[in-house]
């Protein structure tokens, strides 16, 4: 367990306000923008959404000391699913705007809910992961998540009508329509993420691209066969067991 203690003057309040602008009011509306001016597929404009909040991570709160970036974690999830809920019931625009263009029309009459629940979900796992694990396998689950599961559904949606397949969902009795180009681009993302780090703490070598390309494949496995809505969740949970067991056993 991190043996970090919290404290609220450790907190850069100035970054995680400017994340929480920029990522919510800034970004929701963008993506509603482009669904309604565009004309973009809600799996389009959702994944933006998806991947842009996690893009805006890397450079205001992922690269913070160990002491800053525990609680910074803890108040940047605490305020965005708080700012998340607000939007979802305003009548304002500029603040429904926030969430509505993250809303698929295929999960109606449950839009909400398929928008809500892998959300607090994985910011709850993500918040749980960054006590129990060091904290640079906590950042490679992160954007394994942020990359390689926000590109699945987009690359799958233009790639993937041709090599889809099915896989059934254990929590919500249905099938899960996935695709081959989406696996693969979950699970070259994986290894791009997984090897950077594995380079930068113990050196190139081919036991880092094994551990690596293992790490990948397991990331597109989950991915593929994770119950609708908690596949966020389900891969921030794994990733950081898989990877430091690979560490533990191979390197």
């Amino acid at each position: 367990m991190n043996g970090i203690e919290f404290s609220a003057a450790q907190i850069p309040w100035g970054r995680v306000a400017l994340y929480l602008f920029l990522s919510t009011v800034v970004l929701g509306n963008i993506a509603t923008l482009v669904r309604a001016r565009l004309n973009w597929a809600d799996g389009y404009s959702r994944k933006l959404n998806h991947v842009g909040i996690m893009l805006i991570t890397l450079p205001l709160l992922a690269f913070l000391p160990d002491e800053q970036l525990l609680p910074s974690i803890m108040i940047g999830s605490i305020g965005l699913v708080a700012i998340y809920a607000l939007s979802a019931v305003s009548v304002h625009p500029l603040v429904f705007g926030i969430v509505s263009g993250s809303l698929r029309r295929r999960d109606a009459p449950y839009s909400r809910f398929f928008f809500f629940l892998p959300l607090i979900s994985f910011n709850v796992t993500l918040t749980i992961c960054a006590f129990f694990f060091p904290l640079e396998i906590v950042k490679v689950a992160f954007f394994t998540v942020a990359l390689a599961d926000g590109l699945a559904e987009p690359v799958g949606l233009r790639f993937g009508k041709s090599n889809s397949y099915e896989v059934k969902d254990l929590v919500w009795g249905q099938k899960n329509t996935k695709s081959i180009a989406g696996s693969a681009a979950v699970a070259s993302v994986a290894f791009v993420v997984a090897y950077g780090m594995l380079v930068v703490a113990y050196g190139a070598s081919a036991v880092t691209v094994v551990a690596a390309a293992i790490y990948a494949l397991a990331s597109a496995a989950i991915e593929a066969i994770s119950p609708r809505g908690l596949d966020n969740m389900v891969l921030m949970a794994s990733c950081p067991l898989i990877l430091s067991g690979l560490i533990g056993v191979m390197i």
